[in-house]
């Protein structure tokens, strides 16, 4: 018995998560939003993440890729994004597919909002506006490119 406590202890897991590395500047284009929106929610920001080369083809919106919206958690920030989105874009390099994706990020300001439930509430209003301005983006595309 005390052998196990023991273990239990001192024993410990080998860590198993790889550090993500960027290999370009990381770029964080300002998604306009309608005045309405802008005007309700003053403090948010919608983002659309990119690197290097796949950043500037992004610069005008001409968007081809798969929509993703990160949305950073309690008092999190917008740019933690920038993990997923350049492992997502050096996998889909790296492998040649034929698909790729676009990160967009909501900046909620650092908010805190782990202990109050109204500024979730609206948290979730402007991720609903902002998922309404994705998909206008993304109108009349072309859904095979």
């Amino acid at each position: 018995c005390s052998s196990d406590l023991r273990g239990l202890l001192s024993g410990y897991e080998d860590n198993r998560c790889d550090m993500t590395y960027m290999f370009e500047v990381p770029i964080y284009q300002k998604i306009k939003l309608p005045k309405k929106v802008a005007r309700l929610y003053p403090k948010y920001k919608l983002y659309l993440y990119g690197e290097g080369a796949h950043a500037e083809m992004n610069k005008n919106l001409t968007l081809t890729g798969i929509p993703v919206l990160f949305l950073p958690g309690n008092a999190g920030s917008y740019k933690q994004v920038r993990s997923l989105g350049s492992v997502a874009l050096r996998k889909a390099d790296n492998i040649a597919l034929k698909f790729h994706f676009n990160f967009f990020s909501i900046d909620f300001h650092e908010e805190l909002v782990a202990l109050y439930g109204g500024s979730l509430e609206r948290q979730t209003e402007f991720v609903h506006e902002c998922i309404k301005v994705i998909l206008r983006l993304y109108r009349g595309r072309d859904r095979k490119s």
